[in-house]
């Protein structure tokens, strides 16, 4: 019997508990760092409510409750197929819903002066 091949998918855990991690991550170094995201709260969900006409989303933000929604399988499937790391397509979803959230451009988000 041989041992199993590796598997990229589990490198990091499931894809569900990478991309929660990562958001985490992301969503804590930009409230820590934006004063103005300092009540910043997040949720994933797997896929945006669609109604008729509707484009996919990739992620909302609410002001009124300073919470951004990231939807997992948007993120991960509609990204970059070039991007070696898919860490990256996540913390830039993230970093767009904030920016989204407080009115800025998310480069603003990235290299604060």
């Amino acid at each position: 019997m041989r041992r199993p091949l590796p598997s990229k998918l589990f490198r990091h855990g499931t894809r569900s508990s990478f991309f929660a991690t990562v958001v985490a991550d992301t969503a804590a170094w930009l409230s820590t760092t934006f004063e103005e995201l300092s009540e910043l709260s997040w949720k994933i969900e797997d896929v945006p409510p669609l109604g008729p006409g509707e484009r996919l989303k990739r992620f909302s933000s609410d002001k009124g409750t300073m919470t951004i929604t990231l939807y997992r399988i948007p993120i991960e499937r509609l990204g970059k197929k070039r991007i070696p790391d898919p860490r990256i397509q996540i913390e830039q979803a993230v970093v767009s819903a904030a920016a989204e959230l407080i009115d800025r451009d998310p480069w603003e988000l990235i290299h604060p002066d």
